[in-house]
């Protein structure tokens, strides 16, 4: 299967969706990676010089995913622009992915509830899309979660490479986000997880069976703990 993720900005893709493209990498899946916009708001840095720095920490970062295409579109800026959904169709056409993963609309940031939206449109019926978790949850309610524990040095080694933005705070909420998601599925503490969210339509009414199996179900006993409770 062909996978394609989108994140708005360099590092979304670490953040909130690396888990589950290691999971599909090492399943054999074709892993493809785009960032849309340039990142030269994040930083303390002129803005060239920060998307240079930004474009760099993110081919590291997904190194072990694979080579991202970089749309260069203005941080903080997506919007209408007709040449922002153009860029983003050109590329979906391209690769012609069996699926889709990127930003939720209810999440924090204008720039990931725009791309959301402009992917939603440009895929229409032909591409089923799956939204990943929002920032800290806020919003989300997930209808899909993955097991992530053995990759999850892998991710937060990802999520370092981005020095310019400070980045143990983000391992931090990765920490918070993905030891919760996983509490959530009554997994003993030290596991993580993400969760996305998959809204059906005609005619993907069922997407389970291309993607990897969900958490074992570990049930709540009082006299036998078998999990988290």
């Amino acid at each position: 299967m062909k996978i394609l993720a989108i994140g708005a900005h360099p590092d979304d893709i670490e953040i909130f969706m690396f888990g589950l493209l290691s999971i599909l990498k090492l399943r054999g899946d074709k892993i493809f990676l785009a960032v849309a916009t340039d990142g030269c708001q994040g930083g303390n840095l002129s803005k060239k010089e920060l998307i240079k720095v930004r474009k760099k920490e993110t081919t590291v970062g997904l190194s072990t995913l694979g080579k991202p295409y970089f749309l260069n579109l203005p941080d903080g800026q997506l919007g209408d622009n007709l040449n922002h959904k153009l860029k983003s169709k050109n590329l979906v056409y391209k690769i012609e992915p069996d699926i889709i993963i990127t930003h939720h609309k209810k999440d924090y940031h204008s720039d990931h509830k725009i791309l959301s939206n402009i992917i939603s449109e440009i895929v229409g019926h032909y591409i089923p899309v799956i939204y990943a978790e929002t920032m800290m949850g806020i919003n989300f309610i997930p209808n899909y979660y993955i097991d992530i524990s053995d990759v999850f040095e892998i991710k937060k080694k990802a999520v370092m490479c981005h020095l310019s933005q400070k980045p143990d705070r983000f391992i931090n909420l990765i920490k918070i986000m993905n030891s919760y998601r996983s509490a959530q599925c009554n997994a003993p503490i030290g596991n993580y997880a993400e969760c996305y969210s998959f809204e059906r339509s005609f005619p993907f009414s069922d997407i389970t069976k291309f993607l990897p199996s969900p958490p074992k179900i570990r049930p709540f006993y009082i006299k036998n703990q078998i999990g988290f409770l």
